[in-house]
Formats: structure tokens, C-alpha cells, sequence
């Protein structure tokens, strides 16, 4: 062969790989839908693309954090209408009945006896579990937060009992022996990130920059008691009511009935309250998942490829490979071209 040739070969096998390459790559975009896969393909794109993916990355953990927020707050508010229809029950049905004049004691025992699951109910879903978390347990994740004292039959949380308990402004406490403070154990708040850039403030997160995500049940079901020594807290009331009515003492009922209705009205405002904050967190939800569907269209302008412009881009490739071929058995010897084809 010629020198002539050898040249004329060496050309045409160039010209013959880039037309298979360009065909190659064009069905490669066709099929990932991607206009590059490597940065080095297109720096300034793929550099842009990196940092949009790394913001999407953060906008999704918040959203996660969020979605697990939310879900369980409606385990919680699911908890709490249950446990306010027990409460109706008592309340409004219940009482009004045994208040009645013309009930016997044999009749006021029955309603005691319903009082005393209902207050069992209670307990059940004030000890309540999303998870392996309680939901009503601050960050008590060992044990049931809420127990009853075998010898008084009064209500504990994490121990303490709940009708010694007081609050101030750095939280929950009860009075040792001695009159000195003690902080309620395992009932620290617990904040998490949302996207609000959560803050410190020494050691203790800033309330104002993070989102509260443990919930003392002593804000549920009340703590304490009043200035006439009756129990603020709702399993007591139960508690005191069931017994009131085992006495058949119509008075104490009546007074115990006017207490529950304002525990019922406090606990009404804590449940309104979580519903706030439910329906907050879903309209964070919606916010980040807009923010994430920007960021996935941002990141399809960058990388995505044009379908129409690449099934014309493949159709002239297609041809431009052909007519190199056609070419190649005109110029080229016959077994070379077999060999090539």
C-alpha cells in the first residue's frame, strides 16, 4: 500500500470513529436524559448542578425532620381527642346522671365502676408510645412515664407524685424534704433543626431557633393542686370522682364536676394548641417541597437534555455515519472494509 493510502486509511478511520462516537453519545443522552454525566464534560454546568444538589440535600433533611415532627404530633393530637371524649363521658354524661336525685347508691356504684376504666383508659393513653418514644414522657424513652402509687393509688410522672409537683420559670420541680428544689427527672426539652438555624444560648438550645420536640405529659394531664386542695391533674379528678361516687356524696360530686370542666377547658387549649403547631409544620412541608421541586427543575435545566433537538441531533448522526461508511467501501480495499464493518 501507497503512502497515499496509508494516509488515506488513517483519515478515514478518524473521521469513521468520531461519527460513532458523536452517534454513541447522542443515544447515551437520549437514554439517561442527561446532557453530561461528568463534570469535566461541562465545568461551569457541573459545578452548578453540585451546588444545587447539595442545597437539595439540606432542603430534604429539613423536610424529613419536619414529616417525622408532624406524624407524630398527630399520633399525639390522636391521643389527646381520645382522651378528651373520656372526659366528655364523664362530664357530661356520667355525672349529670349520678347527680340526678332519684339514682340509688347500687346505681351510683356502675357509674363509679365506668369512671374507673375510663381513668384506667386515660392512663393508657397518657403512657402512649410513637415509636419507641413516649409521646406524653419528656425524654423519658426507658420506662412508662406515668404510674400509680400502689399504696395512695395516686398518679406519678417519672416518679415524682404529680399533685407535689410546681412550676416556675425554669421548668418543673418538686420540694424535697428539706423544702429544697428539685427538678422533675427526665423532663428536659428537646429541640430539633427545621431549618430556623437552630442557635445555642450557653449550653441550652435557643427555644426561638429550634423546634420543641419532646412534650412533658404533666402539660397534658395536668400537675399540682389548687387553693382548696383538689388535684389539677386529670387521673386524680378521675381518681377522687369515682370515689365521691362510691360515697354517694352528691356535693363533693358537684364541686369535682365544676373542676373537671375547667381542667377540660385548660386541656381543650393545650389540644387547640398542638393543632397549631401541626398545621405550622404542614405548611412547612408544602414550602420545602415546592423548594425541592425548584431544585430538581434547576438541576433538569442544567443537565437535561432537549428531546426533540437530540432525536434530530441522532437522526443526523445516524446519517452522517452511513454516508462515512458508504464513503469507506469506495476508497477503502474490500477486506480492509469488511474487516471495519
Amino acid at each position: 500500500m501507497r503512502v497515499a493510502d496509508r494516509s488515506t486509511v488513517r483519515n478515514y478511520l478518524s473521521y469513521l470513529n468520531n461519527a460513532r462516537n458523536d452517534y454513541a453519545e447522542t443515544t447515551d443522552r437520549i437514554a439517561t436524559g442527561k446532557r453530561f454525566t461528568q463534570i469535566s464534560d461541562d465545568v461551569s454546568a457541573g459545578a452548578r448542578v453540585l451546588e444545587t444538589r447539595n442545597n437539595k440535600y439540606k432542603v430534604e433533611k429539613q423536610k424529613d425532620n419536619i414529616t417525622s415532627i408532624r406524624e407524630e404530633l398527630d399520633a399525639a393530637e390522636s391521643n389527646m381527642n381520645t382522651i378528651n371524649d373520656i372526659l366528655k363521658r364523664v362530664s357530661s354524661e356520667l355525672i349529670v346522671k349520678a347527680l340526678n336525685g332519684t339514682n340509688d347508691q347500687a346505681t351510683l356504684d356502675v357509674y363509679a365502676n365506668e369512671v374507673a376504666a375510663l381513668k384506667e383508659e386515660l392512663l393508657q393513653f397518657a403512657n402512649s408510645k410513637y415509636g419507641d418514644k413516649f409521646l406524653f414522657g419528656g425524654t423519658n424513652a426507658v420506662s412508662s412515664p406515668f404510674t400509680v402509687d400502689e399504696t395512695t393509688g395516686r398518679l406519678k410522672y417519672n416518679g415524682v407524685d404529680v399533685d407535689s409537683i410546681q412550676k416556675d420559670a425554669d421548668g418543673y420541680f418538686y420540694e424535697d424534704a428539706t423544702g429544697a428544689r428539685v427538678e422533675i427527672p427526665m423532663d428536659d426539652d428537646v429541640y430539633l433543626d427545621i431549618g430556623l438555624g437552630i442557635k445555642m444560648a450557653g449550653t441550652a438550645v435557643d427555644p426561638s431557633t429550634g423546634y420543641k420536640i419532646s412534650y412533658s405529659g404533666l402539660d397534658i394531664v395536668g400537675f399540682g393542686k389548687d387553693k382548696d386542695g383538689n388535684s389539677n391533674n386529670l387521673y386524680n379528678a378521675l381518681n377522687d370522682i369515682e370515689q365521691a361516687l362510691r360515697d354517694g356524696d352528691r356535693e363533693k360530686l358537684g364541686k369535682l364536676n365544676n373542676k373537671l370542666t375547667e381542667q377540660k377547658k385548660e386541656f381543650m387549649a393545650n389540644l387547640t394548641d398542638l393543632g397549631a403547631k401541626t398545621q405550622f409544620l404542614e405548611t412547612m412541608e408544602t414550602r420545602l417541597t415546592n423548594t425541592i421541586d425548584d431544585y430538581t427543575q434547576r438541576i433538569n435545566n442544567l443537565m437535561g437534555v432537549v428531546p426533540g433537538e437530540e432525536e434530530t441531533t441522532l437522526m443526523m448522526n445516524d446519517y452522517a455515519l452511513k454516508a462515512v461508511l458508504q464513503l469507506g467501501s469506495k476508497i477503502l480495499p474490500t477486506s480492509l472494509m469488511d474487516y471495519i464493518t
